[in-house]
């Protein structure tokens, strides 16, 4: 039984660490990506704003990382960002950039969230 409990111990630590990392290196990730293509201009720009419109949610997610309904605060948010494009003819290309920017980022913490990897193996 002991042995049980401290396994459980492990996982739980592993997995309240592995959430916050991932979240911070697809952060830092997407704001390299962001800072380059707002560097290059033209049309890598799209680029630029889809990757900004990951920023928001990133830092959402960190303040949510411990709480016990990240899960479903995610899904809520990644729902919301998918309605908004289903209105594409009211959509400028740096709306839509920046919303599946969201979309996307989003749905990785959600998808992580659920079942956490360490992806640094």
């Amino acid at each position: 039984m002991e042995f049980t409990n401290l396994f459980e111990k492990l996982i739980t630590k592993l997995t309240d660490t592995v959430f916050p990392t991932f979240i911070k290196k697809r952060a830092d990730g997407a704001k390299k990506i962001e800072d380059s293509a707002r560097h290059k201009g033209m049309y890598a720009i799209l680029t630029a704003y889809h990757f900004a419109g990951k920023v928001k949610p990133y830092a959402d997610a960190l303040k949510k990382a411990e709480k016990q309904d990240k899960e479903s605060h995610f899904k809520e948010k990644y729902k919301e960002a998918y309605d908004k494009l289903k209105d594409i003819d009211s959509l400028s290309q740096k709306d839509f950039q920046m919303i599946t920017g969201t979309l996307e980022a989003y749905g990785e913490v959600y998808i992580q969230a659920k079942n956490p990897k360490d992806y640094s193996k």
